[in-house]
């Protein structure tokens, strides 16, 4: 859907069959309703991270190496956007990992339907990798 919905060149999700552990815990998150996925977070985990305080053409900041989830990409279907499902996905996965939202890190560039939900989500700024 992402590919369709937002012209994304990338699959979001390679791993076929049964679930197998990866090395960076690559891992998703669906959000479904009414026996449809309205929505999904694709993330893993890395050490290699920068702060970005979100505003158009600001240089990010120095790099971190701290351990935290990374949001590969994350979509809502358009009939369930503005329902609060990212913040949820988003909760999920931080919940999950153990830590805050805002100690989550997105992988860049971040969208500006991304950009609108991080600011939501952590208005001081976001880790990005």
């Amino acid at each position: 859907m992402p590919q369709r919905e937002d012209n994304y060149d990338f699959p979001s999700w390679s791993h076929m069959g049964e679930p197998e552990a990866t090395s960076d815990s690559y891992r998703a998150y669906l959000l479904k309703v009414d026996e449809r996925i309205v929505g999904y977070v694709a993330a893993h985990d890395t050490n290699e991270h920068r702060r970005w305080d979100l505003a158009d053409g600001s240089k990010y900041g120095v790099e971190d190496a701290t351990l935290r989830p990374r949001i590969i990409l994350i979509w809502v279907a358009d009939a369930y956007r503005h329902r609060g499902i990212g913040t949820t996905l988003v909760q999920a996965l931080a919940t999950n990992f153990g830590c805050e939202v805002a100690d989550v890190s997105w992988s860049t560039p971040v969208s500006a339907a991304g950009r609108r939900l991080a600011r939501r989500l952590s208005p001081d700024g976001i880790w990005v990798s």
